[in-house]
Parts: structure tokens; sequence; C-alpha cells
């Protein structure tokens, strides 16, 4: 189901939140309940204990201290350990190893080998040989990628653990691996020879259009350092023929103690884990010769450098500006203060890009600015927009004269103030939420501090940091902030699009930017907010109300037939999650009004509410924690939302202008449709989405509903139509089901919901989604699609075919995905070295008609897809003959269990698990069915569900391969 933003609003992410860990993408993976007086008035959530205090005097000099709640220490080795017990989620441990080393001190013959050694640790050590570590923790429920992997970027790489701790002997296991990790990895000869084609198909598959920009880019931003040709993903030509000598070399050099932090947070007896991270780790030996770990500089340049790059293959054009500076840690409560009025500037400076965005004649899509570190040594202030095609020298001119206009104008006190709403709010929010948030935010604040030096102060010391900083920031101090950061000096300019679009030259970048230095621009004019509502709507009332006691839910029917259902749960101090559904969607509406349809969730998220366009509404929630979307899609509309409990009133009061008052504007239709013409103009240059789209409509036996987006169906959107569409999908709200989750209080909940639902229009209409006839295509299809210049192949595999649902069914499903996900990780990547990411996913629907769908998708070289498939159809053949063994069925039954302890304690399960309760009329408690369906999973029942679900004789496979080039036609 498609849905937009009707109206969204994310207060500023706090510095233990945001880390400053930079915004380009450099790494290459690896595979008690707060009070409710609390959280009604968050403005009084402090945390002056912390040694903080408003007097007078506070020493700027001074180091932040460290997080009370995590211990810190060295061992005699060098190596560093942090250690903090939490709760969040339960039973459950974070176990992570930093090394601070990476890509750029790689040696000459080495480049991409910092990634390679990375890869290795998972290919055999002391006390694992070969694939046993991914085999054991798979065994303990544990899956690979979302429980244990690693990356490795320029200056770092660090390895990631999740592992139960219910289990005393997965917990001491796992410091196993890492201690094996940090300095036992065997580099088997036939291993290394195996992983080699791993690392060279993660280096295929990243190859596009945007990786050949950056390859000319990255000398250009990095110019005269390594940085500029040390990429972690390295040189194929040196993976492909290094030693294993080299990869040796690189992990005895880099691997050792002074360079290495062990991080262990989570649902544990501190103690206990302190003990054995100093038993296993203190005699970790450092060589007797060690190369020094020198810091990486990016030279300062005294002029304007340019980068202006086309390939034939880019969809869309993009500018960035970039001025550099050296790194600035945050490590005393002066740089905390210059962090936080960096966010601020940065919070007016976005709503202002973020309005001219909004306009039809932007010359940009979006737009957006950040201060912070590219690289270790190195931080930026940086300009970024996506720009519309041939718009590249107004886009530039915007950037800078958005900056020239606050220096010579300055910021409103108006925006000043709900700057400084949003960035407390957020950090108010951080506290109530601090002992429920996911002990992975933790491991990686502890890795940041060990690599950068970041101070880790705490989220009580941070708001009483900011309590006190805020009121010391003026209109005069932030207006001239960029002055500090910008001028010719260490400038850098990335522009860059598709071959077919003309961009401007360098030297006319240059003139631009010399020209736009010295003109004068008009102020920034603000608009004045008001009140979401004026007019609280008569309420209606509840008629009837149902329990699940046993599964904590409550249901109301309300006067105008609504229903809404509750599950009050304690997972998160403050959350509410809202969704609701109402069957009918686009397939209620005719075939010559499809293409306005199928837009009308975007122009939704453009419109606005009531008097307040949307550059208005989101100045009027400024300091608030909630968001709210529409969705229409083919069987159903719906509404989401979520905000923090203390704005639970404004999330009621938005759902009710979300079905009462959208708001008629031409001009964000304009906006809409300038928007969406960008998107869809050049889509299909890229020859991966143009491969998904044709599977796509290969897959809908072309179907009209199912076809690509193309200018001329932009162009059919009629503006009318898709007001006339909302208002008749969301007019009726007595067959809407409204289910919330999360920090819910029942009295004042009933409340909002008598005013703010019980008062929705109703009509007593009774609707039914309509089947719109979109059917797969029968037998077997074969489709080939040439497009790309990189030598890289997709394979798309859909099983599919009629399918009565049921529970059971389902469940086969899930167990048969799960089973062949293992399968394939082992057979095409692990004994093939084919593949570097795969993707299994299974499923039976119930609606619009019952029919089963299994999914295989991975890229690979085109060379081998042949061979590739063969063994994905030899795979299959072999689990339908003899269904598979019972240590695949012991990992299958793992995981589920393991994933259902985090589901039971997760807002977000709940909501989505009542909502298909709800949708399909089920009985509740199916929610709970669990035991009875984990024990169905036998190899009998995966052989029988190959064997039903992946006939031969019914299926559709897609190939994508590299274009034919003009001259071997």
């Amino acid at each position: 189901m498609e849905k937009r933003d009707i109206y969204k609003r994310r207060v500023v992410k706090p510095f233990h939140q945001l880390g400053l860990i930079g915004f380009l993408a450099l790494g290459t993976a690896c595979a008690g309940r707060a009070s409710t007086s609390l959280l009604a008035r968050p403005a009084t959530v402090s945390a002056r204990s912390s040694g903080v205090t408003q007097g007078a005097h506070f020493d700027l000099d001074r180091a932040l201290p460290l997080d009370p709640q995590i211990r810190r220490a060295s061992l005699d080795n060098g190596l560093t350990y942090y250690v903090q017990a939490h709760r969040k989620p339960q039973q459950r441990a974070q176990l992570w190893l930093a090394v601070n080393v990476g890509s750029v001190m790689e040696d000459e013959d080495q480049r991409g080998l910092a990634h390679f050694v990375e890869h290795m640790a998972f290919n055999g050590t002391q006390h694992f040989e070969k694939m046993a570590i991914v085999n054991y923790l798979e065994s303990i429920g544990m899956q690979f990628g979302a429980d244990v992997n690693a990356y490795t970027s320029f200056d770092e790489t660090v390895y990631e653990l999740q592992v139960p701790t219910d289990d005393p002997g997965a917990l001491d296991k796992g410091f196993d691996i890492l201690r094996d990790w940090a300095g036992a990895l065997s580099f088997e000869p036939l291993e290394v020879e195996k992983e080699r084609g791993v690392v060279l198909e993660e280096w295929r598959l990243g190859r596009d259009a945007w990786t050949r920009i950056l390859d000319k880019q990255y000398p250009v931003l990095f110019t005269g350092s390594r940085y500029a040709e040390r990429l972690p993903i390295g040189r194929p030509e040196i993976i492909k023929g290094a030693p294993r000598e080299a990869l040796v070399r690189f992990y005895r050099d880099w691997y050792r103690p002074d360079l290495m932090a062990v991080v262990a947070v989570g649902d544990f007896q501190a103690d206990d884990v302190e003990k054995k991270i100093q038993a296993r780790f203190s005699n970790l030996l450092r060589p007797k010769e060690e190369r020094p770990r020198r810091a990486v500089d990016v030279p300062p340049h005294p002029k304007t450098l340019v980068s202006v790059e086309t390939d034939p293959e880019m969809p869309t054009t993009s500018l960035d500006v970039y001025n550099k500076m050296p790194h600035r840690g945050v490590s005393t409560g002066g740089d905390y203060r210059r962090f936080v009025g960096e966010q601020l500037y940065h919070s007016m400076l976005n709503a202002r890009l973020q309005e001219l965005g909004h306009r039809p004649d932007s010359p940009f899509l979006y737009a957006y600015s950040h201060t912070g570190n590219t690289v270790r040594s190195t931080d930026a202030f940086v300009r970024s927009a996506m720009v519309k095609e041939g718009q590249t020298e107004r886009a530039l001119t915007v950037l800078f004269e958005e900056v020239l206009r606050v220096e010579q104008h300055g910021f409103t006190a108006s925006e000043l103030d709900r700057a400084k709403k949003d960035v407390l709010r957020s950090y108010q929010q951080a506290v109530l939420e601090a002992d429920t948030r996911d002990s992975r935010d933790i491991a990686a604040e502890a890795v940041r501090n060990f690599l950068e030096a970041e101070a880790m102060p705490g989220r009580s010391t941070e708001l009483a940091l900011v309590d006190r900083f805020l009121p010391t920031f003026t209109l005069q101090e932030l207006n001239g902030l960029a002055r500090h950061w910008g001028g010719e000096d260490s400038r850098v300019i990335l522009a860059s699009g598709p071959a077919k679009v003309n961009v401007p030259s360098r030297d006319a970048l240059l003139a631009l930017v010399r020209s736009t230095g010295s003109r004068q621009v008009a102020p920034y004019v603000d608009v004045r907010t008001e009140p979401l509502m004026t007019a609280i709507p008569k309420s209606g009332r509840l008629v009837t109300t149902r329990t699940f006691a046993d599964l904590g839910i409550t249901e109301w029917k309300l006067s105008n037939g609504a229903r809404v259902v509750l599950k009050p749960t304690d997972f998160k101090n403050d959350e509410v999650l809202l969704e609701a559904i109402s069957p009918g969607g686009t397939s209620l509406v005719s075939d010559s009004d499809f293409d306005s349809a199928r837009f009308v969730s975007q122009l939704a998220g453009q419109s606005g509410i009531g008097n307040f366009d949307l550059v208005a509404l989101r100045k009027a929630l400024a300091g608030k924690v909630v968001e709210a979307s529409m969705g229409l899609g083919e069987l159903e509309e719906s509404f989401s939302g979520s905000a923090s409990s203390e704005d639970l009133t404004t999330l009621f009061q938005l759902t009710y202008l979300g079905f009462t008052a959208l708001r008629r504007d031409p001009v964000a239709f304009q906006t809409w449709r300038a928007t969406e013409t960008e998107l869809v103009r050049n889509r299909r240059l890229d020859p991966e989405t143009a491969f998904f789209e044709d599977m796509a409509s290969l897959l809908s036996s072309q179907h009209k509903r199912r076809m690509p987006v193309t200018l001329e169906v932009v162009e059919r959107a009629e503006l009318e139509k898709m007001l006339a569409i909302y208002q008749q999908r969301f007019k009726e709200a007595g067959d809407f089901t409204f289910i919330l989750v999360g920090n819910l209080n029942l009295e004042k909940t009933r409340a909002l919901a008598e005013t703010y639902l019980a008062s929705l229009p109703t009509t007593g209409r009774v609707e039914r989604w309509h089947d719109v006839g979109v059917k797969m295509p029968p037998g077997v299809q074969k489709k080939t699609v040439f497009g790309g210049t990189e030598p890289k192949s997709f394979v798309y595999l859909t099983f599919h075919g009629s399918q009565k649902w049921s529970r059971d069914a389902e469940n086969d499903m899930d167990m048969l995905s799960r089973v062949l996900d293992i399968r394939l990780r082992e057979v095409l990547r692990e004994d093939m070295s084919g593949v570097y990411a795969w993707m299994v996913d299974g499923e039976v629907s119930r609606r619009p008609r019952e029919e089963r769908t299994f999914t295989i998708f991975f890229g690979c070289a085109p060379e081998n897809v042949e061979k590739l498939v063969q063994a994905t159809f030899d795979e299959i053949t072999a689990i339908q003959k003899h269904g598979i063994g019972g240590e695949y069925i012991g990992k299958v039954k793992a995981a589920r269990i393991r994933e259902r302890q985090l589901d039971l304690r997760d807002n977000r399960f709940w909501i989505n698990e009542l909502e298909n309760a709800y949708r399909y009329s089920d009985d509740p408690h199916v929610i709970l069915e669990f035991e009875s369906l984990l024990a169905k999973v036998t190899s009998e029942r995966v052989r029988a569900a190959a064997q039903k679900y992946l006939a031969s004789n019914q299926y559709v496979l897609g190939v994508l391969r590299p274009k034919i080039p003009e001259k071997s036609k």
C-alpha cells in the first residue's frame, strides 16, 4: 500500500542520536514505565543532578563526564572496553568489536583488503572452522545480516553481534567469537579463494551510474589525501590477485589491542560481563614492532574545486557544495554548545530550503544543509540538492543566496523560537525513552566514543546542557555562523546528471558563485502561526465496550459506527502508534479515473489541511513529535500516524482534519506534478529500475493498473478528480477501524476518541473492495532484459499459483522461505562464491484472491547466470525429493522463537498483527498462536511445501544482462 505524509513533524535529533557520523555513504557492509504525570509534562523533564547547573559560571573547556551507567576501562595491553547493563530488548546483548583501522591504512597492494579481512572473519578462526560462526549463531536463532554483521569504512572496521542472554552459553560463545576476531583469524587458503569471489560480487553489485560518478568526484572532494584513493570496496584487480600474505599482513599490522574496543550492552549482569572481557582479552598480545596509526589529513586548498560529471545511466541531477574544515571534536561543554548552535542554524535554514522546494518553480526537488564530519579528520558545511533537469545553475544560486540572505538580514525571532522548541523537545523525549532505547544505539555511541573521542555524557546530562545553552543563543550569533564555515578556501562543488542533459561547465559554475556573493537579496518573510483547530467538533459517544483481558486489548464501538481497538503497552515510554483501515481503495475507482486515483496519496502529502498549507502546517507543529499520513491502496484506504504521549491530542486533531479538511491547493498540485515529472522523466535511464518495471509488467500480464508511470500518465492526472476521489473514499468514517498501540491512558484516549473520531462523518455506507482482475501469466514465462554497461546481471524468479489460504499454508510458506534462504546462502554464496546478496520471500495472500507467490532474487556476474539459476533449481528439487536435514529445522525454529521474544515487546508488531486480524475479521487471539504452528515445522512439511509451492510448470524468470554493444549486435 502506498502512503504519503499529509503532515509530519519530527523535531531535530539530539547529539546522541545524530552521532555526528557524517553524510557520505562511505562504509561497506558485510552482509520501568514512566509515570503518567511525567509524560503529561515533558517540559519538566530535566537532569540537573548531572552536575550541569544553570548557575552563572560554567567551564566550557571542561571535558564532559562519561555517562555513569557505562563502564569504560582499558586492559594492560591497551584494549578498551565498554560495559552497560540495559534491558531493551530483553534477553539480548550487543557484543561489538571496534577496530580503529579501515581502508585508508592499506598499502598500495592492499586496496580493498581491509574489507576483505572483515569478510574472512566469518570464514574461519582458531576455534570456529570455516562457516562455524554463522552456523552456530543460526542454531541459537540469530540471523546472518540482522544479528551478525560487520562494516568497513575509510577509518574503522566494526563487528556486530546480537546474542541471547537467557542462555549463558550463548553469551560466553559470543565473547569467544569476538576474541577470535580480535586475534585468531585463520585465513585458510581455500576459504580465502572462496571468499574472494563473494567480495568481488559485492563490488559488482555496487557498480552503477552513481558509483561511476563518485569514482570521479571523490578524488576532487578529497584532493591530496589518501581518502581520494582508498575507497573501502577497493580495486577489483587487487581483490582478484592479492595473495593470502597481503591479507595476513594487514591483519597482523592493524588488528592489535591498542587499536581495539570491545563493547557489551544488554540484558546481563555488568560485573559478570566485565570479568568475561578481562578473562578473554587480557592475553591478547601487541606485536613487537607496531606500525604507527597516524591520522590521515585532507589538505586545505586555496581555491574552489569543481567536478561536473555526467553518465548515460544517471536518472537524476544532483548538486553538493562542501566547505571543508579540520574536524572539530565534541568532548567539552564548549564543543557541545557549538553542536547545539549548529542544530539551531540548520533547523532554520533547512526549513527555508524545504519551503522553497514546495514551490512549483523551485529549481530543486529538495535541498538541505548539514555540518558534520565527512571522514575522521575533516568536517564540512554541506548544502545538497536534488535538482530539476536543466536547473543546476539556478539551484546553485539558491543554495548560496539562502545563506547570504541569513547573513544580510538574519533569521527571524519566530524562526528561532520554533527551532529552540524543536531541539528542546527532542532532548526531553530522549530522556523519557532512555530506558527503552535499543541497546544497538548505546553500542554505536560507545564505538564513536572510542574511535572519535565523541563525548558520551548520557541523555540526562545532554538535556541539562541544552536547558542551559538554549537561552544563551541570540539571533546575532546564529546569523553569522556560516561565515566561520564558508568562503572560497577548501570549497568543493560537485554536480552530476544524465549525459543527455546539458550541464553547466566548471567555469560557468565558478562565475556564478562569484557573482552571487556580491548581490543583495530580499529579507525572508515568516508566516504567522495559529492553533491547529480553533473549534472543537461536536463529540459523539462510545456505544459499546469489549475487552480481551488475556491480550490486554479493549475494543470500542463509536456512535458513528467506527471501531477503535486499543492496546496499552509499556514497551516505549513516549510512543503511540495509530493505524486506521477501511475496505475499498482504488479498486472502486473507474479505469478512466485511475490515472488520477493512483496519485491521491502523493497529493495529500503536499496539500496541507484546513487553513494551513504544508509550510504553515509544519510551523504550527513546532515542538511536537507527531506525524500522520493517508494511504489509498488498491483494496483499502488507510490512515497512519504516531506521536509522543504528550502530543496524542494533536495526532487525533490531525486525524480529524485529515478526514474532513484536506486543503484544495492548486499550488500544491503544481508542485506535485513538477516533482513527479522530474522523478519519471529519466527514471528508466537506470537499467535496474527499467528491469524491475518490466518484471512488474510481466508479472501482472501487462495489466493497466500495474504499468509504470509515464510522463503522459502524470499529465492526465486532474486536481479536481483527485480531490473528489479523496473525499469519496474518506467521507465515510463509520466503516473504519482505528487501532492504537503504545503508552495509552484509556480514560484520556476515550475522551479524544469521542471528540475527534466519533464526530467524523458517516453515511451508513457499507463497502467492499473489488477485484480489478490483475492476474499473473500462465505457465513458464522467461524474459531477458538488456540494459546497463556494468558487468553484472540480476535474476528474478517467481513461482506462483492458486492456493487456498490457511494459517497452516502461511506457516508452511514461512518455513520453506527460511530453509531455502539458508541453503542459498550456503550454495550460491559460500560454495559457489557466486553471489553477495540474495533474497527469498514467500507469501500466501487472502485477497483479492487466494494465491501464492514465492520469489528468489540475486545479482551475479553475467557469465554465471545459467549455473546459478540451475543450482537454485537443483536445490529446490533436492528439497522436494528429500526434505531438509534436522539442523535446518532446528535453525528455523530457533529463529522464530527468538523473533517472537522480541515481537511480543514491540509496538509495531502488535499494531501490524491487530491490523491484519481486524482486516480479515479474525479473532485477535490468533496473534497468540505460536507453539502449535512451531510444532508443525518438520522436514516432511518443508518437502511437501516445496512440491506444492515451487512447481516447475508455473513460474516467471527474468534476467537482466548488460547491454550488447552496437558493434556486437
